[in-house]
This record gives structure tokens, sequence and C-alpha cells, in this order.
């Protein structure tokens, strides 16, 4: 099973480590970097512009995404550098500098990536708690270039590998992208093997091919007039959480929680239930999350964001930040989840593309008042899709992803999809109103699904 949760959670207990961070020399050498006159993906620059202005205001956001695995045995350092190095060199991400001026966010890049180095610190032995504070406090903010360290907690007969990277250069696939790369090149090194890891288009191709696309596009573009469509339908109902999260603007704390929605006979259950309505997993996840909803506030239509991975073929095995958000637009009716599914299946084929559009995009080309719709003021929710069922090797069992414990007053739900269970993280506000919502929210979440899923195959046939 692929874990799923905040750091504060992550186990990784107690051992000596051993951290990587950028040498003094590459330091210097990004801080002298040359000007690039690409700017960033639309994902980077919100998140550098969020960073920028938060810092200014002595707040924090949440920024990191963690992933950790296991390596039998004792870690051989040398070895270990090796792999590291070798992601960092692989991917040009990790090759930019960014600074901001004003509202204009520049890019500074190099185009040697053997010019970068990281290298091995022992820290000596470290508490549970130690290491998790370690972790997020050593890796530098989103405005510093060297936003991303690595390290190994070392045990009697295994080590933890831990991989810490700022938003700013990845999402959930990448932590798959981080994870297998440093893993395979690790083994290769250690058993004197050939790189089998195959070559990859860079973030800088994704980066041009997106600002080409969306500066070309107009209000006439189908995919503006769509998101434009959205937004007036909406009219002010953006896609939020149903229940109260309290007053957010205090404080960035944040919480993650974990539960299980199905067990392993439940999943395969559930399973059978939107195939038989005609739908796949990702309508039915949207389904869920309507009928959830519709529970707790009577809503018929649901509107929702949910991710998509944007990379194409040549990107698969590509680390940045590729996700981007679309609408989902799912019509719940009397409550029957084989409809909702269908709804939300076609709502989720149709409204794809969306995804490669950023809404910032949209904003710049239609004004609130051009929009004939009013704007999301409060907290939004997205309700996104991990499906690990295709991860199959022994290490990937011990994998997990975390973030970190940091809020900017949105709820974020993550279903995940493991071999023989399904489960639910939520990130939230830690606000008193927050906890008690949450609790229900995915106490009704759960008994949607499993209500989903004790319908049989006939049964779905049936009201269909």
């Amino acid at each position: 099973m692929v874990a799923i949760g905040s750091i504060a959670s992550w186990q990784p207990g107690r051992g000596p480590v051993t951290t990587w961070t950028a040498s003094p020399a590459s330091r210097e050498i990004m801080a002298r970097a040359g000007r690039d006159p690409m700017p960033p993906s639309f994902q980077q620059a919100q998140h550098l512009i969020t960073a920028h202005r938060a810092k200014a205001d002595g707040r924090d956001v949440p920024r990191l995404i963690m992933a950790s695995w296991e390596i039998e045995g004792w870690c051989d350092v040398a070895a270990m550098t090796e792999a590291i190095n070798a992601h960092i060199r692989r991917h040009d991400t990790y090759r930019s500098a960014f600074e901001i001026d004003g509202e204009t966010v520049i890019r500074r890049t190099i185009d040697d990536p053997d010019r970068i180095e990281f290298i091995p610190t022992a820290l000596g032995f470290m508490e549970q708690d130690e290491i998790r504070t370690h972790l997020l406090s050593a890796t530098p903010d989103t405005l510093e270039w060297d936003c991303f360290t690595f390290g190994v907690v070392q045990k009697a007969d295994h080590f933890i590998v831990y991989a810490n990277v700022d938003h700013l250069h990845t999402d959930g696939s990448s932590a798959m992208v981080i994870y297998r790369d440093i893993d395979v090149t690790y083994h290769a090194v250690v058993n004197e093997l050939p790189d089998a890891l195959p070559p990859t288009a860079g973030y800088r191709d994704f980066t041009v091919r997106q600002h080409l696309q969306t500066n070309a596009m107009t209000l006439d573009s189908r995919p503006i007039k769509d998101w434009v469509d959205f937004a007036r339908e909406a009219d002010g109902d953006w896609p939020g959480f149903p229940l109260e999260v309290g007053d957010t603007s205090a404080g960035t704390a944040g919480r993650v929680v974990t539960v299980e929605l199905l067990n392993s006979e439940e999943t395969a259950a559930f399973d059978q239930a939107y195939r038989a309505a005609g739908a796949r997993l990702s309508g039915a996840i949207m389904a869920g999350a309507a009928l959830a909803e519709q529970q707790l506030t009577g809503a018929e239509t649901f509107r929702g964001f949910t991710p998509s991975d944007s990379r194409t073929a040549v990107h698969s095995a590509s680390a940045g930040w590729y996700a981007s958000i679309f609408p989902i637009t799912v019509e719940v009716g009397n409550g029957d989840f084989a409809r909702a599914a269908r709804s939300a299946q076609k709502s989720f084929d149709a409204n794809k593309h969306l995804a490669a559009v950023s809404l910032k995009r949209v904003m710049e080309l239609a004004s609130a008042d051009g929009l004939g719709a009013t704007l999301a003021s409060g907290p939004l929710m997205m309700v996104s899709l991990f499906d690990f069922r295709k991860t199959h090797d022994a290490n990937a069992s011990r994998l997990g992803i975390y973030i970190d414990n940091l809020s900017r007053g949105d709820v974020n739900v993550w279903i995940t999809r493991n071999v023989d269970q399904t489960i639910a993280t939520v990130s939230f506000p830690d606000t008193p109103e927050a906890r008690n919502s949450v609790h229900l929210y995915l106490g009704v979440l759960r008994e949607v699904f499993t209500d989903a899923a004790k319908r049989t195959a006939g049964r779905v046939d049936e009201v269909a």
C-alpha cells in the first residue's frame, strides 16, 4: 500500500541521519546564473507570487511534498550521492532559480547540469520528532533555488530514504518519478549495473508548450469559453467545502487526516458497481463526493475541481509540477449512485482538456464583469484521485507521500486507490470548526462509498 499523509504522521523512527544538500559552489553558480527569457509555468508563477506575498506578511504557506521509502541493508553513502545527483541533473526543473520583481517572476538557469552537486552531511543519531522538525526547517523556502533536500535514516537492517521537494518542482506524480529515479539508480550503482533509466523530455519543454498554447487563446477559444460557462453557471457557488471551516485569516496552521473508505472486499464491490453503471474510477470518485455533499446540504448539482496530470507521453518520466485543475459538474438528482457516476464521468471526460488552461489565464482574458458571474471569495475545495494499482515492486509497497501541516484555508481531498484498499486523505485548516466538519464529512463520505459498494452488478444494471 502507498501511504498518503502529513509529514507529522511520517514514522521514520529513530536512528543516524545523513542529509544531502546543495554544495556551496552550486549555490554560488546558481546565484550567478544567466537570466532566462522563458517565464515559469502558470502553476509555478502562482506558487512563487503566493510565497513572495506570504513572506512579506510573515506567513507560511503549504509547499512541501515528500516521498519516502525503504531499502534493505546499510546505506552506501557514495552510491546514494551518485543516485541523488543523477536525479537532479536528469531533470531540468532543478536548474531554474526564480526571483520576484514586483509582479514579474524572473527565471535564471544554467545549461550544464553537471555543475550542480549535492553533498552528504552526517547529522548523527536523531529521535523521530527531531527528524521531522529537521525535515520541515532545513529545506530552503520556495524563493530559494535549492528548495529540495534528501536524506536517509539508518536502521538495523534497512534504511529509510526521503526526498523533500518544494511544490515548485514536484507534484503527486513527480513523487513517484523521484522515488523510481533514485531507487533504480542507487541499486544500479551498488550492483555495478548500467543506468536503466530512459531519457525524458524536460519541464522547460512543457512550459514552452503551455505558454504557446495559452498565449494564442482568446475569448473565442473553446477552452476559455468552457471555463467562462462554468463560472457563469456557478454564479458564486464555486467548488468549496460544504461545511463550516471557521476563521482561517489568523494563521496558516493545517492538519491532515487519513481514513479507510473501503476495505479489500468493499473496494472490489465498488469497482463492480461503477463499471456496471458505465463509469470509470474517476467518475465514481467524483460521484461519491457529489453524493456526500448532497447528503450534507441537499444540493442537487455538485461543482468541483479535480486535478489532471498534463504530462504527454514524452514527459511521463519527467519531474516537475504538471498537475493543474479543471472543473466538474455532477447532476446528483435523486441520489442514485449509478446516475451520478455517469453524470460525473461525462463531465470529467468533457472538461479534462481545461486543465491545460490555467484559471489565472482565463481571468486575464475575461474580467469579473466580463464573466458575468461572481468569482470565488472563500476557501476552495479540490477532490483528486491517486491510483497506485500499477505500482508493483516491493519497495513501492512501502512508499509514502507526505505533505507539510500548513493551510491557506482550502480543503483538499485525495482518494487513494491501492490494490486492495481505498483510502481518503483530507488536508484542512486547523480550526475547531474545520476539525469537527471534516470528521462529519469523512463519515458521510465513507457511508456513500460503502453504500455504493453494496450494490451488485445486477442491481446497478436494473437501476441504469
